[in-house]
């Protein structure tokens, strides 16, 4: 049976994160840009909100790499260390990152990047990336693995920082290992969680979809649930 979780200061909010859940998928997306979504209320005053880097693991880059030469950007890196998984993942993880934080500062909220559990009150955005194996569990992704899947299903989950301790995950009771995957994961359903299908290999574009409606769903989530942010 898998594990759930209750939280405390996001107990009002479990309805309503489901309801966001189910309008999220990307194919569904009809925003084009940070400009595109203009909500009728302004965000929450006084709610800082955090977005940390979404987890995506991948496979190790060997030790035997080409010389390095200065590629047109002077960057020294060399074309096969630039096209490794785990300089892939970390290049994705970047760029999503800047551009949710980009997006929510467009639309007037006050938002920050962290890579620790940021101390106070706001609200923190975490995400995994994952992947759905022949039996339809949902397990971390790693890219590079050799998963045929065309796209990554990722998990977005608002946190209250009032009870800065719920997990976003927890690795399943039962597992099989896979190399095309990582563990499977058992998601708290006890938070708000959205869905997104995001291709392998996205665009700009692609991620600005997303960012602007997280952007979206934040706010509406934070419209309706005022009384669980107040100071």
């Amino acid at each position: 049976m898998a594990r759930l979780w209750k939280s405390r200061a996001f107990g009002s909010l479990v309805l309503s994160g489901s309801m966001l859940a189910i309008s999220a998928g990307l194919a569904r997306t009809t925003t084009s840009g940070p400009e595109a979504w203009q909500s009728a209320d302004p965000p929450v005053p006084g709610v800082s909100v955090y977005v940390s880097d979404f987890e995506l693991a991948a496979v190790p880059t060997t030790k035997n790499k080409a010389p390095a030469t200065k590629g047109a950007n002077g960057d020294g890196k060399s074309a096969s260390e630039a096209e490794t998984p785990s300089m892939q993942a970390r290049l994705l993880v970047d760029s999503l990152a800047t551009t949710l934080q980009e997006t929510l500062r467009k639309n007037g909220f006050t938002a920050t990047r962290v890579r620790e559990k940021p101390v106070g009150k706001g609200v923190l955005l975490r995400g995994v990336f994952a992947e759905t194996d022949a039996k339809n569990r949902i397990r971390r992704a790693i890219l590079g693995a050799g998963s045929t899947n065309p796209q990554f299903v990722l998990y977005v989950g608002t946190f209250n920082l009032k009870s800065p301790d719920e997990p976003l995950y927890e690795p399943a009771a039962v597992q099989e290992p896979d190399p095309h995957y990582g563990p499977v994961i058992t998601l708290n359903a006890y938070i708000p969680l959205e869905e997104f299908q995001v291709a392998r290999n996205p665009t700009q574009e692609d991620l600005q979809k997303v960012c602007t409606q997280i952007a979206q769903n934040l706010n509406q989530l934070l419209q309706a649930n005022k009384a669980a942010f107040a100071n």
